[in-house]
């Protein structure tokens, strides 16, 4: 056993009961130095940020090619270890992952995917439910697999989540870290459950999640939308330019990750059987962590004319989502107005018998006697 000498504690509050023993808990309120284990052993905020952290996330569907791997060797490389959680035993997964059943964190004998509108046939409708379900039985973090590390330290917070600066913030979806039973995951768990697979892509990923970033006051724990999305879904191209990899690079300095957006490749149609265009910034990352790139490879005007409507999609997708936000205001406003209603006619209907009542003859004289 370790002697513990304290110090007044600071937002990282260490105590080590034994080698490989470290628990932590934020304290907002001091800002002392930190504690001293052994009087040798000296860890603060960054000191935390350093150590190696499990993160978790979920794939059912084709086999897991380089491109779905890159993200999750971008944090093995870094020393985190990623466990992967999936439906199906026959998906062959790399011997530097850990492969776990999903069942032990949801039970499913199908598995949920859109019905509607372009998402139609994507799995990330089940994935949606079963983050929210994951970290709220085992906290920590989530990753998307698309989600890239570009730096080697992780937040120490209890809770990240990158909000874009809107009133009121709006919650992103593919770097999450939560506590345990946190009632805001218990409550998108409920959600995500009763509306099954009716749901349009995005209700209930991040338009959920903001909801609940909302009401259960989330957004004091946000980080800046650049620290995870560096690059904007509608400008991907970007990413398979070999014009522009310096660029992108400059763009990702001071981010901590980078979302690739799996999603907006399958809507465009990018193939995973093509490599990259030679030098652009995705080969770059294929290559850094040792992924043979696919051959042969595409080419940059074929990605441009398969990229080309998402600023319509997107568009199109933007304003699906306002008219159903108005049509849900008005059906609610309709509610309320048919409650009224009924209530105004329940009271008219007994002022009508009382004053029914009141106006026989022999109702005074019967009150008299």
């Amino acid at each position: 056993m370790f002697a513990v000498a304290l110090r007044p504690p600071n937002l990282a509050e260490i105590v080590v009961f034994g080698i490989g023993s470290i628990y932590r808990r934020l304290d907002p309120i001091s800002n002392g130095p930190r504690f001293v284990v052994g009087y040798q052993f000296v860890m603060n905020r960054s000191d935390i940020a350093k150590l190696p952290e499990t993160l978790r996330t979920f794939w059912h569907g084709n086999a897991l090619g380089p491109y779905n791997l890159l993200g999750p060797r971008s944090f093995v490389d870094r020393g985190h270890r990623i466990e992967l959680f999936t439906y199906d035993p026959t998906i062959v997964v790399p011997d530097w992952i850990v492969r776990r059943d999903a069942n032990e964190i949801w039970e499913a004998a199908h598995v949920l995917s859109y019905r509607k509108d372009l998402g139609r046939g994507s799995f990330a409708l089940h994935a949606n439910l079963f983050r929210y379900a994951m970290l709220h039985k085992l906290g920590g973090w989530w990753i998307d697999l698309d989600l890239v590390l570009l730096h080697p330290e992780l937040p120490a917070d209890q809770i990240y989540l990158p909000l874009e600066t809107c009133d009121p913030p709006r919650a992103t979806f593919s770097v999450l870290k939560f506590p345990p039973a946190h009632p805001a995951l218990a409550e998108a768990i409920n959600r995500c459950v009763a509306v099954g697979e009716e749901p349009l892509f995005g209700e209930t990923g991040a338009d959920l999640l903001t909801e609940m970033v909302v009401k259960h006051d989330l957004a004091r724990f946000g980080h800046r939308l650049h620290d995870a999305y560096p690059i904007p879904a509608l400008d991907i191209a970007a990413l398979f330019d070999p014009d522009r990899c310096e660029e992108v690079q400059k763009r990702c300095a001071d981010s901590r990750f980078i979302h690739l957006f799996n999603e907006t490749w399958r809507r465009a149609g990018i193939p995973r059987y093509l490599g990259p265009p030679q030098g652009s910034f995705i080969d770059h990352l294929l290559l850094k962590h040792g992924f043979e790139v696919p051959e042969p490879r595409m080419e940059f005007t074929d990605l441009k004319r398969w990229t080309a409507y998402l600023t319509l999609h997107e568009e199109f997708q933007a304003a699906l989502s306002a008219y159903r936000l108005s049509n849900e205001a008005l059906r609610n406003q309709l509610r309320e107005s048919e409650t009224s209603s009924t209530i105004y006619k329940v009271f008219a209907a007994v002022g009508r018998g009382l004053r029914s009542l009141i106006s026989k003859p022999g109702a005074a004289k019967t009150e008299r006697s």
